[in-house]
């Protein structure tokens, strides 16, 4: 039983690796979408991004948003799929507004 049931990780595990290692994001995905869409809310607006698990993005990842190379706010992912990911606005810099084609890059240290 016992064996069985290490086989089945094991090939579950392998089952998983073998499906696409860029599914969760991989070291080949470079950690960077660009903002799609802004969806403005009565409580919360939301971003779609242009990546998702393709680009590193899963739901909790904490990514700063630049404009021309400037920081300017900070955003988690609320959602992905394998090509497109939803954002919540976490902070923003004084009177800053996101607008699509700005650019968000997933933080080295993703602590809120």
């Amino acid at each position: 039983m016992r064996f069985a049931l290490s086989m089945s990780v094991l090939l579950a595990s392998a089952a998983a690796v073998c499906a696409g290692s860029r599914t969760l994001g991989s070291a080949e995905s470079n950690g960077q979408a660009n903002v799609v869409e802004v969806v403005v809310g009565r409580s919360a607006d939301l971003l779609v991004l242009a990546s998702g698990y393709d680009a590193g993005l899963r739901p909790g990842t904490v990514c700063t948003v630049y404009r021309a190379g400037q920081a300017f706010g900070s955003i988690v992912v609320a959602d992905a799929s394998e090509h497109r990911a939803v954002a919540l606005i976490l902070s923003l810099d004084g009177g800053a507004r996101i607008n699509p084609g700005d650019t968000v890059i997933l933080r080295a240290n993703p602590r809120i």
